[in-house]
């Protein structure tokens, strides 16, 4: 292939070029983000690859992206559309949430969710903001419920703001969009979190979280012989390193364990390592080879992971 000879290679033989050119260390990133099937056609378009020079490489990613251009580029967007291309790839939980934040903050939808919340919680959240702020929410409301939130506000308050109605029509548009985005961000975000917060399951699941494992394993075991449905609520609310195999997809773990520590992560990797194996097995083949090759070396070295875990999480 060598000296300008005709290129007849595969699109996948091209992409393995492009990833060969980052170089090792570029690359790295790209091919962590591969699942296996995708790491395996790589690696088959690679040893395919003889001698390109140069001149065959330059030429080879000009096709490539030529052959991009070419192609249909058009995307239709939306929240259905980010669903469809995270739900692979995110856990449910954290996919929930994002999903949810999003489609909060989303300028046509605030709105109809602020128009959802209770009269009284608005109207005080409303009563420390501008009035023009307040005429600009209650004038995407119908006029009854105007009138409920206006009659939570002091007189004065309520004058100022109707007064601002007369002039919430004519704002610009740009106005309007930074208001909602506002009370998407400072109101309701905070509100839903309250709301998710009043669930006793939940708020009891986040402190079991990071309580010893025997005061836990206490705490919920005397629950469940009262109130087992409510015992199992909570242990469905809550997170710990054992349900990582299972909340968790593989290919999110090349992503997780950039942002901790290697020691933390040795910590995680020890105490699991007798009790519940299968979250090793499930992390280690998930990361990079490197370091999952430093991580099976360290903890050969047992002395130094052995270190007290009271606050580590673990499922009864």
């Amino acid at each position: 292939m060598a000296g300008g000879a005709p290129l007849h290679l595969t699109r996948q033989q091209k992409a393995a070029v492009i990833i060969g050119v980052l170089g090792t260390e570029a690359a790295g990133p790209v091919l962590e983000q591969l699942d296996e099937n995708s790491l395996r056609q790589f690696t088959h378009a690679m040893s395919c690859l003889k001698l390109l020079d140069a001149a065959q490489v330059r030429a080879t990613i000009n096709e490539f992206l030529s052959e991009l251009q070419q192609d249909d580029a058009s995307i239709h967007g939306g929240l259905a559309t980010a669903r469809s291309l995270l739900e692979q790839h995110v856990a449910d939980d954290l996919l929930t949430r994002i999903l949810d934040d999003a489609d909060s903050q989303s300028s046509h939808n605030v709105w109809q969710k602020l128009a959802k919340v209770s009269d009284e919680a608005l109207a005080d959240f409303l009563s420390r903001e501008h009035p023009q702020t307040a005429a600009v929410v209650i004038s995407k409301f119908s006029a009854e419920h105007a009138a409920r939130i206006l009659n939570r506000f002091e007189p004065d308050l309520a004058r100022d703001v109707v007064v601002g109605l007369s002039r919430a029509a004519s704002l610009d548009l740009h106005i309007v969009e930074a208001i909602g985005d506002t009370m998407s961000r400072d109101f309701l975000a905070t509100h839903a979190n309250q709301d998710k917060m009043s669930n006793p399951a939940d708020r009891i699941g986040q402190i079991m979280n990071y309580t010893s494992p025997s005061i836990r394993d206490h705490i919920l075991g005397q629950i469940e012989i009262h109130q087992p449905d409510f015992a199992d609520e909570i242990r469905r609310k809550m997170f710990t390193v054992e349900d990582i195999p299972i909340r968790l997809p593989g290919r999110a773990m090349a992503a997780i364990v950039r942002t901790i520590d290697q020691e933390s992560l040795l910590k995680v990797l020890f105490v699991t390592k007798e009790s519940t194996p299968e979250v090793g097995q499930f992390i280690l083949p998930n990361v990079a080879t490197r370091m999952a090759d430093q991580l099976r070396e360290e903890l050969k070295k047992s002395p130094r992971c052995a270190v007290r875990m009271e606050r580590m999480p673990r499922r009864k």
